[in-house]
């Protein structure tokens, strides 16, 4: 894939957003990039809008996690397509009374060729209740079905179902602290995800996202991470992995311009 345009992009992007003025409310949400290529269950290419249900900008915590920490209902879609390959994707989060958090998740990926065509389709449900002000307990669930295609005839059709709790931490006091997390995750791949994530300040957080698949044609992944926000308006993303075996180069890459309106 090539990011030459994305790369255009974000340049135009900074150059306008650093220099505007602060505007009344922050509720838009536009990211460009790509990131999170090891495991294709909860990872995002191309383009995606979200929309914040509250203004961002009078909210405390870090940038990046202002919605989380506050409470904050979002939705999004985006996707991408180049030649053979399209994705798309909508998400959402909904906070609920006494602490609940629901979330969901529907993507569609397709890989086509002249002879032959794959077709994904993954659906993610998460409930969540927040125990107090640092911990989160919840449940996910996963539906996967995944459809080859020979010469326009279907050759092979795979569905699986998929339960597994999740454990999150947060821990964030005057913008700096933790943010952790622990699930297993299910879709094309099965594998265990954490999360380790320092915020630093209110505008930079440095972090560990560890894929562990445990199966011998697969093979873990280790990103390391950085999000830097400029303003609370313009943020870059930026990351690298690898499975850490004397076998492996880089596994993975995340590039991820953020821009809030």
């Amino acid at each position: 894939m090539k990011l030459g345009g994305l790369g255009l992009g974000a340049l135009l992007c900074v150059n306008v957003l650093t220099q505007a003025p602060a505007i009344a409310a922050t509720q838009h949400q536009l990211d460009l990039g790509v990131t999170d290529l090891a495991g294709f269950d909860e990872s995002f290419l191309g383009a995606r809008y979200r929309y914040f249900a509250e203004d961002l900008e009078p909210l405390t915590g870090p940038y990046d996690l202002k919605a989380d920490l506050n409470r904050v209902n979002n939705y999004a879609f985006g996707g991408f397509s180049n030649g053979d390959f399209s994705y798309l994707n909508t998400d959402a989060a909904v906070y609920g009374p006494e602490g609940l958090v629901m979330q969901g998740s529907l993507q569609r990926i397709s890989d086509d060729n002249k002879d032959w065509q794959d077709t994904a389709y993954l659906v993610s449900a998460a409930l969540g209740k927040q125990m107090n002000e640092q911990l989160q307990l919840g449940f996910n669930a996963y539906y996967s079905r995944v459809e080859s295609n020979w010469r326009q005839e279907v050759k092979n059709v795979a569905v699986e179902w998929t339960y597994a709790p999740y454990v999150r931490w947060t821990d964030i006091n005057k913008n700096q602290g933790w943010d952790l997390e622990l699930k297993q995750l299910a879709g094309r791949y099965k594998y265990v995800r954490g999360k380790a994530v320092y915020y630093v300040n209110q505008a930079w957080s440095v972090g560990l996202i560890a894929n562990i698949r445990n199966e011998k044609h697969l093979s873990d992944n280790y990103e390391l991470q950085t999000h830097y926000w400029f303003n609370q308006h313009i943020a870059l993303k930026f990351g690298l992995g690898s499975a850490l075996d004397s076998e492996s180069d880089l596994n993975s890459v995340s590039l991820l311009l953020t821009a809030r309106l």
